[in-house]
């Protein structure tokens, strides 16, 4: 029997901070793509980056993400299906934004921001906990404040996907009405990026993202 697993993201409303993609029924397959191994990390803010410089260049690749789908599912060859909510309809949309976007600069790697991220990828690998309140009750802003002062942050969080798969999904955004990653992914407010990735009780991985703009004046 071929198995399929749905994918539920659940907005969390907030200002400067972006919605988590999280599960509402966790059931994610003990063999599901993991972004864990440390190496990945890198692959990842790089295809954030390459989405960042070259929006047009990267519809053409959710072009070939849309050709994977079957009604309300996609797959791609030897994975498990996955069931979405709004099926090609937001891929759609997702390309026809990426074909508008300007180009952003490349947003630069920080080891502060690393260490923000990490601290929320370790919480909630401990607790299986999903979303942005860390187990302290902290914010995505607090975090990142115990480890720099930043006068913009966002955060936005992967459960389960490949490095290619997390970043096509949270440009896709499917299921959040306000497309809140996508907004973060493609904000000019910020300079600076950072990640860490870690296993996950309930989803096998998580993947936390950590966005912002050093204190100081605004770069001209």
């Amino acid at each position: 029997m071929r198995r399929i697993r749905r994918l539920v993201l659940t907005p969390l409303a907030a200002l400067l901070i972006g919605s988590a993609c999280a599960p509402a029924a966790p059931s994610w397959p003990v063999d599901a793509p993991s972004i864990a191994d440390a190496e990945d990390v890198p692959a990842m803010l790089a295809e954030l980056n390459q989405a960042r410089r070259d929006p047009r260049a990267y519809a053409r690749r959710a072009r070939e993400f849309r050709a994977l789908f079957r009604g309300d599912r996609f797959q791609r060859p030897g994975e498990i299906a996955v069931v979405t909510q709004e099926g090609v309809a937001a891929v759609d949309e997702a390309i026809r934004f990426l074909e508008t976007q300007p180009p952003l600069p490349p947003l630069t790697r920080s080891p502060l921001l690393d260490r923000a991220a990490a601290d929320h990828a370790r919480d909630q690998g401990r607790t299986g906990q999903v979303g942005h309140v860390g187990s302290d009750g902290s914010s995505p802003h607090q975090r990142m404040r115990r480890h720099g002062a930043w006068r913009a942050t966002a955060e936005t969080i992967a459960y389960g996907p490949t490095p290619e798969h997390a970043v096509m999904q949270l440009i896709v955004d499917d299921g959040v009405p306000d497309r809140g990653h996508r907004a973060i992914i493609f904000s000019p407010d910020y300079q600076m990026v950072g990640a860490a990735c870690g296993p996950h009780p309930r989803w096998r991985t998580i993947c936390v993202v950590t966005f912002a703009t050093p204190m100081g004046p605004p770069a001209g």
